[in-house]
Order: C-alpha cells, then sequence, then structure tokens
C-alpha cells in the first residue's frame, strides 16, 4: 500500500489552525497494511479541513466537488474510520455524505467496474438497496460512484488538484491587495490570461494565483477548465453577474 499526501511547503511556525489540520497520519497507515488501496491527506479548500480519504476513486470524485458550486461541503468516511479498515470486509459502507446548496444531502459510494487492465469487472452490482433505504430514511439520496463516471474529467481533476494547492498555499496570507487589483483588471477587460496577471508589477504571485483560484471556485469568473491545462496561457472571462 502506498501513501500519498498532498502538502505545502511553509517557512513560519505553525498557526494555531496548521496544528488543528494535523491528522493522525501513523495509526492510519498501521492498519492499512493489508489493504490495496491508497489513502490520501487532502487540504480541502471547501471544507477548510485537512481530509483522509480512502482510495484513488474516492479521491477523484470528491476532488471534483471543489469546483462544484452546488455542494456546500463533503465529508468522506473519517479519519478514525479509515483507521479501522483492516479488510474490505470491514469498510464503510458508506463512502461519503454530500450537502448541497439546496439543503439535500446524499450518501455517496464509490466502485470501480473496470479492472486495472481496462476489461470489465465480473461483479457488475451497483448500489445496495439495504443503504437506499436507510439513505431514504435520513432524508438522503443515494448514488453509486464509478470510475466510469470520471471518463474526459482527467484534465479537470488535474485542474482542481493545481487550484486546491494554490488556495492551500495562501490560506493564512491576507489576500486583499491582489484581489482588488484582480478586480479592478477584471473590471477593465472583462477577459484576460493568467500570464497577464502574473506579470502585473508588485505583485505577490502565490497570492494572486490564490486569488484566480478562489475566484473560479466560487464561479466568479470562468475558465476553460475541463479541456485546457490550467496555465499561464489560461483565459479567465468574468462571470456572468
Amino acid at each position: 500500500m502506498i501513501a500519498y499526501a498532498m502538502t505545502t511547503q511553509t517557512t513560519h511556525l505553525p498557526f494555531q489552525s496548521d496544528i488543528s489540520r494535523q491528522v493522525a497520519v501513523f495509526p492510519v497507515l498501521k492498519r492499512q497494511r493489508q489493504h490495496q488501496s491508497n489513502i490520501w491527506f487532502f487540504d480541502s479548500p471547501k471544507n477548510n479541513e485537512r481530509l483522509t480519504i480512502a482510495t484513488d476513486l474516492a479521491f477523484m470524485h470528491l476532488v471534483l466537488l471543489e469546483g462544484d458550486t452546488s455542494v456546500l461541503k463533503y465529508v468522506p468516511v473519517s479519519s478514525a474510520e479509515v483507521a479501522h479498515f483492516e479488510s474490505r470486509e470491514h469498510q464503510p459502507k458508506v463512502g461519503a455524505q454530500v450537502y448541497r446548496s439546496d439543503g439535500t444531502t446524499e450518501w455517496w459510494n464509490f466502485k470501480r467496474l473496470q479492472l486495472a487492465s481496462g476489461r470489465p469487472k465480473r461483479d457488475q452490482v451497483i448500489g445496495d438497496p439495504d443503504i437506499e433505504s436507510a439513505a431514504r430514511a435520513s432524508g438522503a439520496s443515494y448514488h453509486v460512484k464509478t470510475d466510469q463516471d470520471l471518463a474526459d474529467k482527467e484534465i479537470l481533476f488535474d485542474n482542481w488538484l493545481t487550484l486546491c494547492a494554490a488556495i492551500t498555499r495562501c490560506r493564512t496570507v491576507f489576500l486583499g491587495r491582489e484581489a482588488d487589483i484582480f478586480a479592478q483588471r477584471m473590471a477593465l477587460q472583462r477577459a484576460v490570461t493568467l500570464e497577464n496577471l502574473l506579470t502585473i508589477p508588485g505583485i505577490d504571485v502565490a497570492c494572486m494565483l490564490a486569488v484566480v483560484a478562489r475566484a473560479l471556485q466560487r464561479e466568479a469568473i470562468r475558465a476553460n477548465l475541463k479541456a485546457q491545462i490550467f496555465g499561464r496561457a489560461t483565459l479567465l472571462s468574468a462571470g456572468e453577474s
């Protein structure tokens, strides 16, 4: 089992908020020795906390929620629950809870329908009637997210990893100056490339990237994140007001 971590480099002593975001990594890894899935430790801007996410499939689906404005927050299987995975039979039945801005709640499970070779798995049963009934009883809807749902979303996923990292790097930094400059430039031109913003004299590049990422997250601006890798040539357009 390999554990991946999304981290950011800092040059300062930890803030209290940094300490509160720490997760107990060792118990998770120790209890995962016989499990074949990866564990991701991810700083989520939407949830404003560090999450422990089991399996690559769940990680990809949940990262994509960072750019979904209809989602207020999402709660994957907790660190404590992941620490108790000792076999596939002991996995929690619900992979994540998703809370929408319209007040609805969803229970998500994650299932691979293809083998690493690309061939379909023999077990093609999707969903669990008992979990669906339990979700309905709690006022939630039940959804099973698969690897097929991620088709053609590789670039979008990669972009949201980049944007989340940009936000996380500056989460304890005052962004007011770059935010004002960004707002003025967008009001004046309505559409600019990222290169135009990053070459404004005197700006902090990391702060400007964080401002842009936050604006994309709340859909204040638009960019073609589905088909183009986010970079200096990315065209940023003012959102519809």
